[in-house]
């Protein structure tokens, strides 16, 4: 007889317990399973219905006027792609998050409770900007040993604004809209329902979701990177708001420095500001990151709260209709950015 002890002092358990306990564990994990093959599922049907909205409503651009006006007209073109935004990627997103919610794998808030603690969410704009600085680092790393091999790579690309109404519309285009849509169909929708099954495997598995749903061997491996950052400060403060936080900062900071480059002409002034901004730049980020590091000691990510292995946990998420046809999609949309030299 096989005995099994909870602790000094418990009794034995007899065979037959043994057995039902077994299956019962057995039972739980394909319940578990079948949790995360309806994430997987749910958050690859959202990519692919993000696709084909992008798809349908660029059609009317396809033809004059519009085209004309997109391809002359900046304000025309910036405020096209804040609608592409809202409604390709927020629509389909806001229907995953509520096909999750009724099924019970989504929080009711999505995550956008208040933080638990207000200074804590602060701290975490350096470090998550932090980390974005060395997924920009780690970019462009990749694209120069991509290049060194004889392959291009590229992204879309769009010229900056004149004037101050072009100007805050860019902003509201680069910094705003992706901060609140992005993060709420990533951090939110994806993310939560995941966290039962580990925080760090919500965290990788939604910044993988996140580099695909970008189209582009260049943004990819930024936003994967950024991903990870931005995730782990959502799951350490508990609160999606922190990641909005973090992600319109560094965009705003792009943005800025399209500005720069785009108004300051005179070569060597231009490399003093950069400098000198780059240097307080990482200055505040580093400071800021060792006091986040030093205040956060007592959070700790949550550990899983079910029993699966992480081989069961991928193919679970991953191996599922929806998203493998995702994953072909937004791999064919990618080579499009790839080109032999």
């Amino acid at each position: 007889m096989e005995y099994n002890y909870y602790g000094n002092g418990a009794s034995p358990l007899t065979d037959y317990e043994n057995y039902v306990f077994t299956l019962q564990a057995q039972e739980q994990r394909k319940k578990e399973k079948k949790r995360l093959f309806s994430v997987g599922l749910t958050a690859g049907g959202c990519i692919i219905a993000y696709i084909l909205l992008q798809s349908i409503i660029t059609i009317p651009y396809m033809y004059a006027p519009m085209s004309y006006l997109y391809t002359f007209s900046t304000e025309f073109m910036i405020v096209s792609n804040i609608i592409f935004s809202i409604v390709g990627l927020l629509f389909p997103f806001a229907i995953g998050g509520i096909i999750l919610r009724s099924k019970g794998l989504l929080p009711a808030g999505y995550c956008f409770e208040k933080s638990e603690s207000t200074s804590l969410m602060l701290l975490s704009v350096p470090f998550g900007f932090l980390i974005c600085l060395v997924g920009n680092y780690l970019t462009s790393v990749f694209v120069s040993g991509v290049e060194s091999i004889g392959v291009e790579l590229s992204s879309p690309d769009f010229s900056t604004p004149e004037g101050i109404g072009g100007r805050l519309l860019y902003v509201v285009w680069v910094a705003v809209v992706p901060a609140l849509v992005e993060e709420f169909a990533m951090r939110s929708v994806v993310m939560q329902p995941l966290r039962r099954y580990g925080d760090w495997f919500a965290i990788i598995a939604s910044s993988l979701v996140f580099a695909i749903l970008h189209g582009n061997l260049v943004q990819a491996p930024f936003a994967f990177v950024a991903g990870v950052g931005i995730g782990y400060a959502v799951c350490i403060t508990n609160s999606v708001w922190t990641g909005i936080l973090i992600h319109f900062c560094n965009n705003l900071y792009s943005v800025l420095i399209d500005f720069l480059l785009a108004d300051v002409t005179d070569e060597s002034k231009l490399n003093l500001i950069w400098n000198i901004s780059q240097t307080t730049l990482y200055a505040v980020c580093i400071i800021g990151t060792l006091v986040f590091l030093i205040v956060k000691r007592r959070k700790k990510l949550s550990k899983p709260t079910v029993d699966l292995s992480a081989t069961e946990k991928w193919k679970s998420f991953v191996l599922n209709p929806t998203m493998i046809v995702a994953i072909a999609i937004m791999f064919y949309i990618t080579a499009k950015y790839v080109k032999l030299i």
